[in-house]
């Protein structure tokens, strides 16, 4: 079996951060990813992105509305019953890594701290707090 999605779009609002009752962060936001059309007006899908722990805390940290990243992950269901006794179901991705896509982002956000600097050899400097541990395995 092989559940595994990658996203490249930008964020449709500011991420919602959370606690859950343990005090595990987990934050939420939709991702407006572009659909392949030759019309140039064709709307966006926005594809709902849950991230928990170290990537929720990311989120909360440098994720701003407008920004483009790149989201893998796996794609999850949850059920629910809603207060009026009706069964809901919601599909979202599971983030497992968050990339930044765009090089010099200078969108206005409420997180000032997100912002990256060029340093001078052509790559961007990697923002302070971020964990810098090679993505590998």
């Amino acid at each position: 079996m092989f559940n595994h999605v990658g996203l490249l779009g930008r964020l449709a609002q500011e991420p919602e951060i959370r606690y859950t009752t343990g005090g595990t962060p987990v934050a939420r936001f939709d991702l407006a990813v572009p659909v392949p059309s030759k019309k140039k007006d064709t709307p966006p899908d926005y594809i709902p992105v849950v991230c928990w722990d170290k990537w929720a805390d990311f989120c909360g940290k440098y994720l701003t509305k407008g920004r483009q990243v790149v989201v893998e992950g796996r794609i999850t269901t949850r059920k629910w019953q809603d207060n009026d006794g009706k069964h809901r179901k919601a599909v979202e991705v599971t983030a497992s890594r968050i990339y930044f896509a765009d090089s010099n982002y200078e969108g206005g956000g409420t997180n000032g701290n997100a912002q990256q600097t060029d340093a001078g050899d052509g790559f961007m400097s990697i923002p302070d707090g971020v964990d810098d541990e090679l993505p590998f395995n």
